[in-house]
């Protein structure tokens, strides 16, 4: 599996120095969209039943709490949501030592994107505050609905 990890960084460190970082980024954000498809949205189709209908950004944030154990903060035009204090990347790709580049956190873009957009039934906006790979100390994104 060392080739697999040598493949993996070779990939992170050529969309890096790559002349359309536009493209790159945009393929990591399909691939986390991607993700979040296969492996977290059938988990979360209760969420999004119990948040239908609810507007208050404070319930909302209680919710996603409760059904997700992430830090939830309300804004008036989302959330920010704060996990895996001190614990390290979900990812696994991550975890296994396979990627270690900061621009894989983009990938959690279209993972956030997908699976909020989806529970939500519209658009919505994803930055990044803080992530491991960018040297944090937890994940962190600023969710607007659109």
């Amino acid at each position: 599996m060392e080739q697999l990890k040598c493949w993996l960084n070779d990939l992170m460190e050529g969309m890096g120095c790559s002349d359309n970082q536009e493209a790159c980024l945009e393929l990591l954000k399909k691939c986390g969209g991607s993700c979040a498809r296969r492996n977290v949205l059938p988990s979360l189709m209760g969420l999004k039943e119990e948040l239908a209908g609810i507007s208050d950004m404070e319930k909302i944030a209680d919710c996603i709490h409760s059904r997700t154990g992430a830090e939830c903060i309300p804004d008036n035009d989302g959330f920010t949501l704060i996990y895996n204090r001190g614990k390290g990347c979900d990812c696994a790709l991550v975890g296994a030592g396979y990627i270690t580049s900061p621009l894989f956190c983009n990938c959690t873009l279209g993972f956030h994107e997908t699976v909020w957009s989806t529970v939500f039934n519209r658009s919505v906006s994803v930055e990044l505050l803080e992530t491991f790979l960018r040297g944090g100390s937890c994940c962190a994104q600023k969710i607007t609905l659109c």
